[in-house]
């Protein structure tokens, strides 16, 4: 009885699955593109992609030409359709590659000190105008349709 009742179990959660595992997600759509700054790609750029219909985001990262591809469930399967705000964010690195990375053996090694509530970190740098941080103020929206190639660029002004 008991074997009879697990296999049903089973049996009524794969089939309540779609083929893909996907569970009854809402179905995403590939969105890939290119976003620029003054004409030139921004490298290593986060972008968020918040669909107002749903409430369900898409994120991706550019590469060193600016392009970017989004997922939502998985890598690269996309965003789902509908009416998009969008966020893009890069901030500027905090070590630069000149800077030597210290010997944590070496007797002269000083740990760095704690920050306290009375000095605050120094605030991140952004390599694009903070506008673009945020969907509520980036200015951007995007429409994802299931029947296109969505690619969508984004080109950031001041």
């Amino acid at each position: 009885m008991r074997l009879g009742v697990s296999l049903l179990c089973v049996v009524l959660l794969v089939g309540c699955r779609g083929e893909d595992g996907s569970a009854g997600r809402d179905p995403v759509y590939p969105v890939s593109g290119k976003v620029t700054y003054k004409g030139q790609p921004v490298a290593g750029a986060d972008i968020t992609f918040m669909c107002e219909e749903s409430s369900r985001s898409a994120f991706g990262r550019t590469d060193e030409q600016g392009r970017y591809r989004l997922s939502t469930f998985g890598a690269n399967d996309g965003a789902v359709a509908g009416k998009h705000a969008v966020a893009v964010m890069k901030v500027a690195a905090t070590v630069t590659s000149q800077e030597k990375v210290p010997d944590t053996f070496s007797p002269d090694y000083e740990p760095p000190t704690l920050l306290t509530d009375s000095t605050p970190p120094p605030p991140a740098k952004g390599e694009i105008p903070a506008k673009y941080s945020s969907t509520a103020t980036s200015g951007l929206i995007v429409v994802v349709n299931p029947d296109s190639p969505n690619t969508i660029d984004l080109d950031l002004t001041d």
